[in-house]
C-alpha cells in the first residue's frame, strides 16, 4: 500500500504552481501531524448517501481516501468560514 500523503506531497513539490496556498497549508498541516503522530482515528462516521457520494467524488478527484477527503473538506470549510485559523491548530498541542 502506498502512502497517499507522501504521494500528494511529492506531486505538490513537482507542480507547486497548480496548488493554492490553502491546499499547500492543508498538505503541510497533515504532514506535520503525521510526523508528530497526532493523526488519530476518531471513530466511525456515518454519512448520508448524498454526502458520502460527494466525499467519494472529491476523494477520487484528489486521489485520497474518504477519510482524508472528509478531513480536508471540513478543515477547508472551517478556515474559509473563519472558524479555524492555521495558527489555532497549533494551539491545540499546548
Amino acid at each position: 500500500m502506498t502512502d497517499k500523503l507522501a504521494d500528494e506531497l511529492l506531486k505538490a513539490a513537482d507542480t507547486l504552481h497548480d496548488f493554492t496556498p490553502v491546499e499547500i497549508q492543508v498538505l503541510l498541516r497533515r504532514a506535520a501531524l503525521r510526523l508528530q503522530g497526532k493523526l488519530v482515528k476518531a471513530g466511525d462516521l456515518t454519512l448520508i448517501s448524498e454526502v458520502a457520494d460527494l466525499a467519494d467524488e472529491f476523494a477520487k478527484a484528489n486521489e485520497m481516501s474518504r477519510d482524508e477527503a472528509v478531513n480536508a473538506i471540513i478543515l477547508d470549510w472551517g478556515i474559509e468560514a473563519g472558524l479555524i485559523e492555521i495558527d489555532d491548530l497549533d494551539e491545540e498541542d499546548e
